[in-house]
């Protein structure tokens, strides 16, 4: 075993993150981690790294482990300088002092050449420039790019080249995918396949963690639960024990009921009184008797079923949890709107004299679910933004008559200038009654009900509104500017219900392989100036096409 947990715990404050965990990571071993957003995936993340030491239990490690940090300050130099590790850098330091010293010709300086050439050919020296530019360019970097001139992206794709290009025996992701357009999430995840080390992997890609994982743990109320397969089959476990599960408790429940009865009804006979009025004098003694012994009898049957009772609630199936975090509204249903949605022709949008798009074609009809991919800096972003007109453009954008579009950016710019729940809620639906409103933010968990400042939410319930309010837009068409960032598992297969739910048209621009691969009808690729159409995979099996359990949990 390279990591070992032991019963180990980590408490903030009066909360306690998680306790009792118990799992071991073995050598080449992939496990993926999930759990909702802030159940502690990246604090397990640092105990096992030894970043944070447990409140209790032990963690045992054996070998070397990195951590994919979340954040880091950028240094000075090319990218190939800012990968470089540490270790290497000093072995580099030290053949080069040696290198200048052979000018003196004696043996110690021959022999401290040798010593430091072979830490510097350990190290990975020789290769190592074109092993990270193979790695950068995965990644979608140039190796000679400045490293201080960095997006916030681009930096977090230097962290992960710079984590993968350390020699460690177990590789510890927390969202690695995360500013990864598709190609890049491809790059990566064939790296891990063909790497020889153990991966912990902390993610909500469900495409990368069903490719790669042979196990699954998930965080959820504190607790951690391991089961066998990748997310999808591990799901598919989980949803096998909990309905055992379920129906072990309802067993449990009939027979306890029934027992509970049972010594009820003896009770009540032990308990009825003689009538000695009833019987003849000469047999009021006999009466007597048999009473006294009858209420005996009855009294000991009502204990003997109560220790049955007591017996079975010791060996009691537990009630499975039940999240009830959903939305239902009657709401009436939005009209069909005209079959053809939107035409586009010869759509031109140029930024300080660099072209994005040239000569744009579309069409797009009623009931479309449209996935724009491509990679980053493609385009999808301003295609989205010149169909909206929010962006200056040339061509033509003619939308059908009587649509109302909803649309929702990377930062959450749709809700910008609002000041509470009850406000966001109404921008996505102003025919939401008070009743309705007060009923979506109980379901939102907000103290102060739809008056609650929309600046005093945290990122989870920011997660819930958003698609809170999805589930109640009467919108005919759903514009989508990549909706999964910073969503956990749970939210993003919420989503996906929803969207195959919606009866009008859906224009998603995204890099999650799954819910592209599940969702969408028709795949738009934008690169290179141009909008492509691309063939449609079918769906995995088991997933449905055209419809998801409704209503959708948060």
């Amino acid at each position: 075993m390279l990591l070992r947990c032991a019963e180990v715990a980590r408490i903030y404050g009066d909360e306690t993150v998680f306790e009792g965990v118990n799992v071991e990571i073995g050598a080449g071993e992939r496990l993926a981690l999930i759990g909702e957003n802030g159940s502690g995936k990246s604090t397990l993340l640092r105990v096992l790294a030894g970043l944070d030491a447990p409140d209790a239990g032990t963690v045992t490690r054996v070998g070397r482990v990195a951590l994919l940090a979340q954040h880091t300050e950028s240094e000075a130099g090319t990218l190939l300088d800012a990968v470089t590790p540490p270790a290497l850098w000093r072995a580099r330091r030290a053949f080069e002092a040696a290198s200048a010293a052979l000018e003196q010709a004696d043996d110690a300086a021959l022999h401290a050449f040798a010593e430091a050439e072979e830490t510097y050919r350990r190290a990975g020296g020789y290769d190592f420039a074109a092993r990270a530019a193979g790695v950068l360019d995965g990644l979608g970097l140039d190796a000679g790019q400045d490293s201080a001139r960095l997006s916030g992206g681009q930096t977090r794709r230097v962290m992960l080249a710079r984590l993968l290009l350390s020699p460690a025996d177990v590789y510890l992701l927390d969202e690695p995918t995360n500013h990864l357009d598709a190609d890049g999430a491809a790059w990566l995840e064939g790296w891990i396949r063909a790497s020889d080390a153990a991966f912990v992997l902390a993610s909500h890609d469900r495409a990368l963690l069903d490719a790669v994982a042979g196990r699954t743990a998930e965080l959820e109320r504190g607790t951690l639960s391991v089961y066998p397969g990748a997310y999808t089959a591990a799901m598919t476990v989980k949803a096998t024990l909990r309905a055992a599960q379920e129906r072990d408790h309802a067993a449990f429940r009939r027979k306890r009921a029934a027992l509970e009865e049972e010594r009820r009804r003896q009770a009540s006979k032990g308990g009825v009184e003689e009538n000695r009025n009833r019987a003849p004098d000469n047999d009021k003694f006999r009466s007597t008797f048999k009473a006294e012994r009858g209420q005996q009898i009855f009294s000991a049957r009502a204990k003997a079923m109560q220790r049955q009772i007591e017996h079975l609630d010791s060996y009691a199936t537990a009630k499975p949890f039940q999240d009830r975090r959903t939305v239902r509204l009657e709401l009436p249903p939005a009209p069909p709107g005209p079959s053809k949605v939107l035409t586009v022709r010869e759509l031109s949008v140029c930024r300080a004299e660099a072209t994005i798009l040239a000569g744009v074609n579309l069409d797009v009809r009623r009931g479309d679910r449209i996935a724009l991919t491509g990679p980053n800096g493609g385009g999808k972003s301003t295609l989205l933004g010149a169909l909206l007109g929010t962006l200056p453009s040339t061509g033509e954008v003619r939308w059908g008559p009587g649509l109302t579009v909803y649309a929702a950016g990377q930062h959450g710019e749709e809700v910008s200038g609002l000041d509470t729940v009850g406000n966001a809620l109404l921008d996505a639906n102003p025919t939401l009654t008070p009743h309705q409103l007060h009923e979506v933010a109980a379901r939102l968990q907000l103290p102060g009900g739809p008056a609650f400042p929309l600046a005093g939410l945290s990122g989870g319930q920011r997660t819930r509104l958003s698609l809170a309010r999805l589930s109640v837009t009467r919108a005919g068409v759903l514009m989508l500017d990549e909706p999964t960032n910073h969503l956990d598992v749970r939210a993003i297969e919420a989503l996906e219900g929803l969207l195959l739910n919606f009866p009008g048209t859906v224009l998603l621009a995204s890099h999650d392989r799954a819910l592209t691969r599940r969702v969408a009808t028709r795949v738009w690729t934008v690169e290179g100036g141009g909008v492509r159409e691309l063939q449609v995979d079918a769906p995995p099996a088991g997933v449905p096409t055209g419809s998801a359990p409704s209503p959708a949990p948060w």
